[in-house]
């Protein structure tokens, strides 16, 4: 083999072996990340069933408390602000559980990359048109659902607490309102005694 047959050898297999590399790459990027999904779909019935149980205004305070301090953008041209109560009572509206509100809000928190960053409406539309949350989030960027099933998760917990906590809150002085006593029924009263029959007379001698 010459020198240059060499060379050429070499230089084809390195291109072979980029080629295969890219190739990789690409398909790693591609993927979704089923076992997320999975999980996500999990925590969403999850939350679900336990918010059908409890007060839904207070189901609402807990989500808008866990995302204290987060700007959202809610629509394409509007700007980022932080979430409100009636902001999860419209998206309650448009048919959705807490549990698909939960992790609506973490993929528009935690998107990889804010110059490409999606809305809330936007992310809803994908998911409304058929996405399942492992393909949307790779759409958006996202390698893997580990940080938003790590966010729901945390959204779980809280909600779990709500559930714990007792509905009915002593008043200032610490002391629960005692239940009226119960009056007591009259006693029947005694039936009349029945007269007794008068004495027959005896019938003369």
């Amino acid at each position: 083999m010459t020198k240059i047959s060499f060379v050429r050898s070499a230089l084809l297999l390195a291109l072979v072996v980029l080629m295969m590399a890219l190739i990789a790459g690409h398909a790693a990027a591609q993927a979704v990340d089923t076992k997320g999904d999975k999980e996500l779909t999990q925590l969403t019935q999850k939350i679900d069933k336990g918010a059908a149980d409890r007060d839904g205004g207070r189901v609402t305070a807990k989500i808008v408390d866990e995302w204290k301090g987060t700007k959202f953008k809610f629509d394409p041209n509007s700007a980022p602000r932080e979430l409100t109560a009636q902001d999860v009572q419209d998206l309650r509206a448009k048919k959705l559980g807490y549990g698909e509100i939960s992790i609506l809000l973490a993929l528009t928190a935690k998107q990889p990359n804010s110059a490409t960053a999606k809305s809330v409406s936007e992310i809803l539309a994908m998911r409304q048109s058929g996405e399942g949350w492992g393909k949307l989030a790779r759409d958006l960027g996202y390698k893997n659902l580990g940080s938003v099933v790590k966010s729901v998760k945390a959204t779980d917990k809280d909600l779990t607490k709500v559930a714990m906590e007792r509905s009915d809150k002593p008043d200032k002085s610490g002391k629960m309102d005692k239940p009226d006593k119960l009056e007591k029924p009259d006693k029947p009263e005694k039936p009349d005694r029945p007269e007794k029959p008068e004495k027959a007379e005896k019938p003369g001698r």
